[in-house]
């Protein structure tokens, strides 16, 4: 993968260009890394790396740091103009302060709004200067904390973006020609939208923003055309002439009189902001229609339509991409939903541990929401525009687990990839893994992630060289490491490595006031996801669900809600509850041959299918009353399977998932279904 670096003075601008160039993904295309001037003497670029420099002075005080042959592009930052709408409401000529964090951004700023057309009487400011006491408005591009006290009205229009012609710069200096402008154009041209549904006519209508607006819509994907209340089009670009048939792009025509009536019938029929697939002469296209306002009043109508089949051909490629680079954290602390104080007093620590890089060990039984707290504590820290990697030590088999963790180099064993594979820890680097159900690691494991912990370095299996790395470990269980340690199952250094910022996440049965409230909360999730109305609970459901001692905890709730939108009416009852009517959310689908393939396929990606065999196996000679967890765990271990508690908890509900077996409470044991008899493995 290609490098680019981006370097900035102050850590909030850096990260805001990160967020852009991630929501523009170029993460897809390139390895990304972003420092500030200050971290440049304590960090190693990567090699072969691009610099870009968020300012010309950036570039003067990162020179010293950088070998003479590095490239470097200064880069060139836009206005969020959807952010101006303030600096319009004021006259002409006001006086007033452009704050920035140093001089040269302030005059870049100042030369950037006059071009768009704003004529106030701007005068720079930044640390170090005397602000004349007479004026009392000042504009600042997101550096709030510069501005000084005699200032009587800030107008915040944000931290200045990537020019689109810095992006396409960085793709041209690395020789890529084959600039994918689906991504880079989706920016700016929601930034189109935002300006036409906020500003004033009286700047929509400014030559300069209007020609720049009109150069985006030509290059972006979709076909546009804006319409006013009468029918006159204000604008069309280049692909909605070419896909409408229109010979040329001259404005002021009805639309009535240019535009084909199979279209124009589509375009009536769409309600206002919604989006469509509509069929016309035997091509589907996907429409959006969208009502613009100017001061409140109605303006006209943007039409946006491309071919279905083009966005197919980018979601495929999207999927293929993504599938296995999937490590963004998508949980923040606002999803953690409570009103118990035990839980909002760990939020408030849990951010405070969020901006330290030591090692955070959280406690909880299955289900009661790990996951979402290490992902929240990723989002809040500096760390949250690198990966989130998380990895669940009871889902791979011991044989993969090692591999997949620290990666190999090509021919480490057979079947390995010619060119070698990253590891989990490696796709981490300058961001968090996630160890959940670290209990479940082998000793050999252990002692391989107490040198990670120790060191901050890595070795491939199969490698010789030694891979330096720079990431935040999170771990989590719901098991008993002190237990372990004294039953020689867990190394006592590894825990003291782990359990440097202990937190514990209390079950569900403990925090009952939250039962309700995340019932109506999964609800109204789940009902919009499904598009359904959402059912209230009765009031003996509610009683039995605060009765009931949930020993999957929010899990188990989360499922229990998901299960019953769908069977009951407006009304949810208790006999419909799963755990009053002895319903297991068992899939009872008839089996086919795709379905097995694909069984098959989950199962030996993971390194389980022998183990699964071997279950299944004791199970087809267990007697009609079924085996205990106990029992099936022993019969393993004589087929030399072995596996703790929770690996092989894992793999139940796997099976169970599928269909195969059944798994009975208390002392009714686990059986194999009809299904599972017509399984050929």
């Amino acid at each position: 993968m290609k490098t680019i670096t981006v370097i900035g003075y102050e850590r909030a601008t850096v990260k805001a260009i990160m967020d852009q160039l991630y929501e523009i993904r170029l993460h897809e295309d390139f390895d990304l890394q972003a420092l500030t001037v200050n971290d440049l003497p304590n960090t190693q670029l990567a090699k072969n790396t691009l610099v870009v420099a968020l300012s010309k002075i950036v570039h003067s005080m990162t020179k010293p740091y950088l070998d003479n042959d590095t490239p470097v592009i200064v880069a060139k930052r836009a206005i969020n103009y959807g952010n101006i709408r303030d600096l319009l409401e004021l006259p002409e000529g006001t006086d007033v302060l452009l704050v920035s964090n140093m001089k040269d951004p302030a005059v870049d700023t100042i030369h950037l709004l006059q071009d768009t057309g704003i004529h106030l009487n701007f005068t720079p400011f930044y640390p170090g200067q005397k602000a004349d006491p007479n004026i009392k408005i000042a504009v600042t591009p997101g550096d709030v904390k510069h501005i000084p006290q005699t200032i009587e009205k800030v107008i915040n229009i944000g931290i200045r973006f990537l020019d689109i012609s810095t992006i396409i710069e960085i793709y041209n200096h690395f020789n890529m020609t084959d600039l994918p402008y689906n991504r880079l154009s989706a920016r700016f041209f929601n930034s189109l939208i935002s300006i036409t549904s906020q500003l004033s006519s009286e700047i929509y209508k400014t030559k300069m923003l209007r020609n720049s607006l009109e150069g985006i819509a030509h290059n972006v994907d979709e076909a546009v055309v804006l319409y006013t209340g009468n029918g006159q089009i204000e604008f069309i670009n280049e692909k909605a002439a070419r896909l409408l048939g229109i010979q040329s792009l001259s404005m002021q025509k009805n639309i009535e009189n240019i535009v084909p009536k199979a279209f124009l019938d589509a375009f009536h029929t769409i309600e206002n902001d919604a989006d469509v697939f509509k069929d016309i002469e035997d091509v589907t296209y996907y429409m959006r229609k969208k009502s613009i306002y100017v001061d409140h009043r109605f303006y006209g109508t943007l039409i946006l339509l491309r071919e279905a089949n083009e966005i197919q051909k980018l979601e495929h490629q999207y999927r293929r991409q993504t599938k296995k680079k999937n490590f963004i954290a998508k949980y923040s602390f606002t999803d953690m939903v409570t009103t118990n104080s035990t839980i909002e007093n760990l939020k408030q620590i849990a951010r405070k541990l969020a901006k330290s890089n030591a090692t955070i060990l959280i406690l909880g039984e299955t289900g009661t929401g790990k996951e979402v707290l290490a992902q929240s504590i990723h989002n809040a820290s500096p760390r949250s525009y690198y990966p989130f990697v998380g990895v669940n030590f009871s889902a791979f088999a011991e044989s993969l687990l090692e591999s997949e963790l620290f990666g190999y180099e090509g021919g480490a064993f057979t079947g390995a990839r010619k060119g070698g594979k990253s590891g989990l820890f490696e796709q981490a680097h300058k961001g968090t893994i996630f160890l959940d159900e670290i209990g479940d690691a082998s000793l050999t494991i252990q002692q391989r992630l107490l040198r990670v912990l120790q060191e901050k370095e890595i070795m491939r299996v199969g490698g010789e060289e030694v891979i330096h790395l720079d990431v935040r470990v999170i771990a989590a269980t719901n098991r008993n490491l002190e237990a372990m340690i004294e039953e020689g199952l867990f190394r006592q250094d590894l825990f003291y490595r782990l359990n440097v910022l202990p937190l514990y996440l209390p079950p569900l049965r403990e925090r009952r006031e939250d039962i309700l409230l995340l019932s109506n909360y999964f609800l109204k999730e789940l009902c919009a996801e499904h598009l359904r109305p959402v059912p209230r609970l009765s009031d003996k459901a509610k009683k039995a669900m605060l009765d009931y001692h949930w020993p999957g905890n929010i899990r188990e709730l989360r499922n229990v809600i998901e299960y019953v939108i769908h069977i009951a009416d407006d009304t949810v009852n208790a006999e419909l509850l799963p755990f009053i009517s002895g319903n297991k959310f068992i899939n009872t689908n008839k089996v086919h041959s795709a379905d097995l393939e694909k069984m098959k396929t989950f199962f030996t990606d993971r390194g389980f299918l022998f183990e699964i065999k071997g279950i299944l196996e004791i199970l087809t000679h267990a007697d009609t009353k079924g085996l205990g967890r106990p029992a099936i765990l022993k019969a393993l271990q004589r087929k030399g399977i072995l596996l703790t508690d929770q690996q092989f908890r894992y793999r139940q509900k796997l099976l169970r998932d599928y269909g195969l077996i059944t798994v009975g409470k208390g002392r009714k044991g686990t059986l194999i279904t009809k299904k599972r008899k017509r399984i050929p493995y």
